[in-house]
């Protein structure tokens, strides 16, 4: 059966009309699906996005107040203030040095039965015999103010040192140490290359002990380490001895080697002295050997030893003899040769009482100045001197130091005279 023409181009234009709108829904379906898909994937991507931004607001949140918390709550200017207290007063000028202030206030008494005739140690000028009779004695001289500074200039270290006390004559001011330093430089006066004063048994007494040296000088010196615990010091000191009769123009050369020994235990040395005797008539070589240790045996316990050895030298150890004598015969240098040495051991108690059992002895060898000082009758120069010593230190706050000692020695000279040293001490001491 065949359809009109009229209704077969019907049929055809409803079938294309169908067929678009059937495709066209089609193809709108697939772009809603494609586009939900994206939609989906960009929301994943922003919640991933979101999620690492909350982990890094919470990393940096975290990392701020461990920086920033601690400063604030941390008392660290109460700890400077504390710290700068404990090192004394400290002082910046406009130039950019730094100054520190120290010294103490120290009043000493002393009840001598027997000995000397002024106060504090004088072994090697006891009265023979007996001759001196019981005396107090009391000072505050030995009272104390010092003041180091530095500089930082680049590179360079700068420094020094101004110390005084009222030691010198009638309780007058009296300059203790007194130098500049730059770098591994020192120029001025302070206590000897030769001698080790870290080596000495403590003592109350102001003079200190038989077998020590103190002695402080003029000098040139340079230091440095060879290693961090092994440290060298070569000077040219002042080599004047105090007699009139000397006539020396080079100065002494000393040397000293230092030793620290491990977690603060102790330390060690080795020193040495050659020097120059000149008269008008004869000169002669003089020179000397020192070496000690001191070392912490345990908490509470602490022993130094120290030893000296010195020919035609009275200057640099405390209680020796003159350096020489002249023979009156030839007008030849007679070296005055002795060995001197000095133990002790310190017992800590407790934080505040320590106490300290020490032994000095100075012997002098019988050679030809023995004979002089026999010959003369010189009464000034001693054979042996020997002393001991024993002392209670108390500190009830940390300024403050009381002690108590007794001290016992004998003294002998070359011509047989003997005297005794008995006496009593006690100090009371405010460190500023």
């Amino acid at each position: 059966m065949r359809l009109p023409l009229s209704q077969k181009r019907l049929m055809q234009q409803s079938l294309t009309i169908t067929v678009v709108t059937l495709l066209m829904n089609t193809a709108h379906a697939t772009s809603e699906q494609d586009e939900l898909q994206q939609l989906k994937m960009e929301v994943k991507e922003l919640r991933t996005l979101i999620e690492r931004y909350q982990v890094q607001t919470l990393q940096t949140h975290n990392t701020s107040a461990q920086v920033v918390l601690p400063s604030v709550v941390r008392p660290a200017p109460l700890q400077a203030t504390s710290s700068a207290a404990k090192e004394g007063l400290q002082l910046t000028t406009a130039a950019g040095s730094e100054f520190n202030l120290y010294g103490f206030l120290r009043a000493d008494v002393q009840y001598q039965a027997k000995g000397g005739s002024s106060i504090f140690n004088r072994i090697d000028d006891v009265a023979l015999d007996d001759a001196h009779q019981d005396k107090m004695y009391s000072s505050v001289a030995t009272s104390r103010l010092g003041l180091d500074f530095k500089k930082q200039l680049g590179q360079d270290k700068v420094g020094g040192k101004i110390e005084v006390d009222f030691r010198g004559s009638n309780d007058t001011l009296r300059i203790r140490h007194a130098y500049l330093t730059y770098n591994n430089w020192l120029f001025g006066q302070t206590t000897s290359t030769f001698v080790a004063t870290d080596l000495m048994p403590e003592m109350l007494d102001f003079n200190t002990n038989l077998g020590g040296a103190t002695y402080r000088n003029k000098m040139v010196r340079y230091q440095n380490k060879i290693t961090p615990q092994t440290e060298y010091f070569v000077a040219l000191e002042e080599a004047n001895d105090g007699l009139s009769s000397t006539k020396t123009s080079i100065p002494a050369l000393t040397a000293k080697l230092k030793y620290n020994f491990a977690d603060n235990k102790g330390t060690s040395s080795l020193r040495g002295l050659v020097t120059e005797r000149k008269t008008e008539d004869d000169s002669t070589l003089a020179w000397g050997v020192g070496l000690g240790a001191a070392y912490q045996l345990s908490n509470d316990l602490r022993i130094m030893a120290d030893y000296y050895h010195v020919e035609g030298d009275g200057k640099f150890v405390l209680y020796s003899n003159d350096s020489y004598l002249i023979h009156p015969a030839t007008q030849k240098i007679e070296k005055n040769v002795f060995d001197s040495v000095a133990v002790g051991a310190t017992y800590q108690l407790n934080s505040k009482l320590r106490s300290t059992l020490g032994y000095g002895v100075m012997l002098s060898e019988d050679n030809a100045f023995a004979q002089i000082a026999l010959q003369n009758r010189d009464s000034n120069q001693n054979q042996r001197l020997q002393q001991a010593w024993f002392n209670v230190m108390y500190s009830p706050v940390n300024p403050l130091t009381f002690g108590v000692e007794y001290v016992y020695g004998e003294r002998e000279t070359f011509t047989g005279e003997k005297g005794q040293d008995n006496r009593v001490g006690a100090m009371a001491k405010y460190t500023f």
